[in-house]
C-alpha cells in the first residue's frame, strides 16, 4: 500500500478506500502543515486548516477532478483554506467590534465589562463545534451577505443557509447563556450586533 502510484491513490480515494486516506494523510500531512503554518504562523491555525483540506477531500473523493500533481492540487486547496481563515478572522474581529461598541451603550458599571480577549474566547468557543457550512454560513452574513449570496457561495439552497443560520444564532446563545453574568451580557450585546447588522 505504501508503494502506491498517485494514480492509483487517486483511483483508491475516489473508490472510498479507507487506507486510501490514511496514506494520503501519512503523505502530505507534514507539507501542507508547513505550507499553511507559513501563511497564517499559528500550529492551532494551520493544523485546523490542514485537517479541513483533508476532510474536504474525502467528501468529495467521488468527484475529484485533479488536473495537476496531487501535491499541487492539496496545496493549492491550503491556499483556499488559508484565504478563508483569515475572512473568517477578519468577519469575527468585526463581531467583536460591534459587540464592544454596543457594550458601551449598555452596560456601564465596569464590574460587569469584559475585554475583548474574553468576549473573544466566548465567540470561538461558540463557534469552534458547528458544522463548516453553518460557521460560514453565520460568518458570511456577519460580513453583510444576503441569504441568496451566501447560498450561491457555500453551493447550498437557500432555506439551508436560513436554516444554518438560525440554528448558528440558537447554538451561540445556549453556550453564552452558560456563562456568568458579565458574559452573559457579552453573548447579548453579540446577538444584538448580529441581529442589526
Amino acid at each position: 500500500m505504501m508503494l502506491m502510484t498517485e494514480v492509483a491513490l487517486i483511483d483508491a480515494l475516489r473508490l472510498g478506500t479507507p487506507k486510501a486516506y490514511d496514506l494520503l494523510y501519512d503523505r502530505y500531512w507534514k507539507i501542507l502543515y508547513q505550507k499553511a503554518y507559513s501563511r497564517v504562523a499559528d500550529e492551532d491555525a494551520a493544523k485546523d486548516i490542514v485537517q479541513d483540506v483533508f476532510i474536504s477531500v474525502w467528501q468529495k473523493r467521488e468527484n475529484l477532478l485533479i488536473r495537476t500533481s496531487l501535491e499541487q492540487f492539496l496545496l493549492g486547496a491550503i491556499k483556499f483554506q488559508v484565504l478563508n481563515h483569515f475572512r473568517s478572522e477578519r468577519v469575527k474581529q468585526h463581531v467583536i467590534d460591534l459587540a464592544l461598541a454596543k457594550m458601551e451603550l449598555f452596560v456601564t458599571d465596569e464590574h460587569d465589562r469584559v475585554s475583548r480577549d474574553v468576549l473573544e474566547a466566548a465567540l470561538d468557543n461558540g463557534l469552534y463545534d458547528m458544522p463548516e457550512n453553518m460557521k460560514q454560513s453565520f460568518l458570511l452574513r456577519c460580513d453583510n451577505l444576503s441569504i441568496k449570496e451566501i447560498a450561491e457561495k457555500l453551493g447550498l439552497a437557500e432555506q439551508t443557509v436560513s436554516n444554518n443560520l438560525s440554528e448558528a444564532v440558537r447554538r451561540l446563545r445556549q453556550k453564552l447563556s452558560h456563562q456568568h453574568r458579565g458574559e452573559f451580557l457579552i453573548g447579548l450585546s453579540v446577538f444584538l450586533s448580529l441581529v442589526n447588522h
